[in-house]
């Protein structure tokens, strides 16, 4: 049987792939652009490149550029005009600007103990002999250099500001949440919107038993699988309160957060505007405004994210870096030094890490997910190794990529993608349907509950109050009647919504599953396929839990699974 061919050039009419919808224009407080030092990328007014592309909008550092380690010593030994200076320098000079390593010993020390080609952020100032009407541009420098050199500068870049994947709209002193394009109200109850979410950091009672952890000689090759998490940091709780020295459910690593705070200050990250460096490795809550004592907007995310994972894998040791601050933001230098300490660590110095929980990202300025960037080189050198990495998928209810997690081996124009990077999307509570605001794309390989999780949060007291508070002077009734205090998380416990808490959903089922299998050395083959072994098994859990559709025979065949809605 044949078909008549549509319209009058004798073809058949192939129905359109269905369009990306890819909301250009990013919006943040001048507040947060002014507190982290950053821009938002205009593609109507930005410095377009040779081949014509327009640039998608972005959040970046405003005087900073990522430059990889070994150029940064280069550029630094014999002053600004050193090699590399001849070329990136000089090119830079075509526009008045120049990369100017910082003359301190932090900074400086840290520099000298990374690989080559992992990058740091460089600040980027005019030249002496240039007047100066306006700050530096680093996408221009960007732009510059890429037109000039081509694969040379494969590792120059924006420093990116990374934010968080939690729904969290009503920070102090004002809305401290990320704003990309404009889908729908996205409060969790305003007049007229729809209700796209349960949890903003809501106290919640919760009165079952803490987990039970077993002893770690019980377990398959005797040793507990670590689950990495890149967050706020940790903070204080019952369920670990006390907890064992010789066998903790956590630990944090001050080494890392040593030199996170150096290259802060080394860039200059001092001043009155900006938040403290993350020298500590424990979470904080009233940063931003002490003086009022009001309880930041993320305050608390870390410690969230660490009792989803320990809920769902009471035998994993959690290792906490404090990459981000309590308004939940950072840069992608942060996390490009955490990746590169996590590589170190297995790589040089024995250290066993199985699973890395990443619930943050940022919308780079490319349509299409780049093939070479720093943070994606990290994970598929960690993916090497056998260590299983997962990322949120975003917030925003769009199909635009959100680094990292784009980096991941879906389907379709994802398929060449780091095969052991989970990019975690959210269902809503029950799970067999995808979250309002979840963000969709053929690279997004797993999904998980993220909305109206309940979860540890510090056992805090903010300033703010409920709406009401009545005296009970007739004796009627309590002493006092009150409606619910924003932050008061005594409890302990809170509920709250986000891509950000299905990604600890994952990692704590991956850190699970590799409890039931024998240990293996990192960078071995054996690793790898237990590694493998390990996210099979929980994409097929997924399935039976409802979670994710049973992919078709096809795929099944091929053992890639289709992103479903």
């Amino acid at each position: 049987m044949t078909s008549a061919p549509h319209g009058g050039n004798g073809s058949i009419h192939q129905p359109q792939p269905p369009r990306q919808l890819m909301p250009d224009a990013i919006t943040l407080p001048a507040e947060i652009l002014t507190r982290h030092r950053a821009r938002v990328l205009d593609p109507t007014t930005a410095v377009k490149p040779r081949d014509g592309k327009w640039p998608l909008s972005t959040v970046y550092r405003s005087d900073v550029m990522l430059v990889p380690a070994g150029d940064a010593r280069e550029l630094r030994k014999n002053g600004e005009r050193a090699v590399p200076g001849e070329d990136i320098n000089g090119v830079l000079g075509r526009i008045g600007l120049e990369l100017r390593p910082p003359r301190d010993d932090g900074w400086n020390g840290v520099v000298d103990r990374l690989p080559a080609d992992v990058g740091v952020p460089v600040p980027l100032r005019w030249r002496d002999d240039q007047p100066a009407d306006r700050a530096p541009d680093p996408w221009a420098g960007y732009v510059v250099l890429r037109d000039a050199l081509g694969e040379r500068v494969d590792n120059y870049g924006l420093d990116h500001l990374l934010m968080p994947a939690s729904i969290t709209f009503e920070g102090t002193p004002v809305t401290q949440g990320p704003s990309i394009g404009t889908p729908v109200t996205q409060g969790p109850s305003t007049a007229g919107g729809i209700v796209m979410h349960t949890g903003d950091r809501n106290p919640v009672a919760v009165l079952m038993p803490r987990p039970v952890r077993p002893k770690a000689a019980s377990l398959p090759g005797g040793r507990r699988p670590v689950v990495a998490v890149l967050d706020t940091g940790i903070g204080p709780h019952p369920w670990w309160n006390g907890q064992d020295p010789a066998d903790p459910i956590y630990e944090v690593a001050q080494d890392f957060q040593d030199q996170l705070a150096a290259v802060e200050i080394g860039i200059g990250q001092l001043s009155p505007t900006q938040p403290s460096p993350l020298s500590s490795p424990f979470e904080t809550r009233d940063e931003i405004d002490p003086l009022l004592g009001l309880t930041d907007s993320h305050s608390g995310h870390g410690t969230f994210v660490s009792g989803l994972v320990h809920q769902l894998c009471p035998a994993a040791k959690i290792l906490s870096l404090r990459v981000l601050h309590s308004d939940g933001f950072s840069t992608e230098s942060a996390v490009v030094l955490a990746l590169n300490w996590l590589l170190d660590q297995v790589a040089n110095h024995g250290r066993q890490i199985d699973v890395v929980s990443m619930s943050l990202g940022f919308y780079a300025e490319t349509a299409t997910v780049p093939e070479a960037q720093q943070v994606r080189g990290l994970i598929e050198q960690l993916s090497a190794r056998g260590v299983l990495v997962v990322a949120a998928a975003g917030n925003d209810a769009t199909t635009r990529p959100f680094m990292p997690a784009a980096f991941a081996r879906g389907t379709g124009s994802a398929a060449n993608g780091v095969e052991l990077l989970g990019a975690v999307g959210a269902r809503n509570a029950a799970g067999d349907t995808t979250a309002a605001f979840s963000n969709w794309g053929d690279w997004i390989t797993l999904w998980a509950p993220g909305d109206g999780l309940v979860s540890t949060v510090p056992l805090w007291q903010g300033a703010a109050a409920g709406d009401l508070a009545l005296l009970d002077a007739a004796g009627l009734g309590p002493d006092v009647r009150t409606a619910p205090d924003p932050d008061d998380l005594r409890t302990g416990f809170a509920v709250w919504a986000g891509t950000s808490f299905a990604t600890p959903v994952i990692a704590g089922m991956l850190a699970d599953a590799l409890t039931t299998t024998q240990t293996c050395t990192s960078g071995t083959t054996a690793g790898t396929k237990r590694a493998k072994d390990a996210l099979k098994s929980v994409k097929a859990e997924l399935i039976d839990r409802g979670w994710k559709k049973k992919p078709p025979v096809s795929a099944r065949q091929g053992e890639e699974e289709i992103p479903t809605t």
